[in-house]
């Protein structure tokens, strides 16, 4: 009768034994599988931050020229001039425009394109521990970032309107060439970089043609105005 209780004992052992281990290797399978759902995660955090920060240059661009334009639009004395800032000013506000109802369907709050002074840094609908941690660590210093560029261009345009007469005109355009120079460089870079994304891709295309435009447009009258 002990050797039976013994032998029930030692079998119920075992089997405590087995469930313990079962329960380890599921802890370890659990553990491994929250590393990688948060490493899946921040990858999605950090391409979320991405988006944001290249939106944010882009809406940087659209107001540096829109300003730009209206102070062409007070301050030039040609009229072709005139009327080429009043076209660039229109074409980067509905650029703008576009830009800012693509980010809200995505539900995406980019700072610079409600208001060219803000510079805090902005927040997505991210969601999970990884996503977060992702999107935070991605996005840190972009709001100093982008508050450099807005004081930098900024500074340009203060220089810009000490200027007058011809002189003025002649600045303005060989700003307005360089810069939009400079925008297709950021679209190209958007076209290659978001290519899977049919309706920002074709936003893109959008602002590239009008860019294009634009540039040979104000190299065209800077030459006239050499002459």
């Amino acid at each position: 009768m002990s050797k039976t209780n013994w032998k029930a004992r030692a079998v119920t052992a075992a089997v405590v034994t087995g469930l313990m281990g079962f329960s380890a290797h599921a802890n370890d399978e659990e553990t491994k599988q929250q590393k990688h759902e948060t490493k899946q995660g921040k990858a999605v955090g950090e391409a979320a931050a991405k988006r944001v920060q290249y939106v944010g240059k882009l809406a940087v661009f659209n107001n540096r020229q829109i300003k730009l334009a209206r102070l062409a639009e007070q301050q030039a004395t040609d009229p072709q001039v005139k009327e080429f800032a009043t076209k660039l000013r229109e074409d980067h506000e509905n650029s703008q425009s576009q830009l800012r109802t693509w980010a809200e369907q995505k539900k995406m709050q980019v700072s610079a394109l409600s208001d060219s002074n803000v510079t805090s840094e902005d927040q997505t609908g991210t969601g999970g521990s990884g996503v977060q941690q992702g999107y935070q660590e991605k996005m840190k210093g972009t709001g100093e970032k982008l508050g450099k560029a807005i004081d930098e261009s900024n500074e340009e345009i203060t220089k810009l309107q000490a200027k007058e007469g011809p002189e003025f005109d002649k600045a303005f355009l060989s700003r307005i060439a360089e810069d939009q120079k400079k925008g297709m460089d950021v679209l190209k870079e958007g076209r290659k970089e978001y290519k899977s994304d049919a309706s920002f891709l074709a936003l893109l295309s959008d602002t590239e043609s009008v860019v294009a435009r634009n540039e040979t447009k104000a190299k065209e009258l800077e030459k006239q105005m050499k002459k």
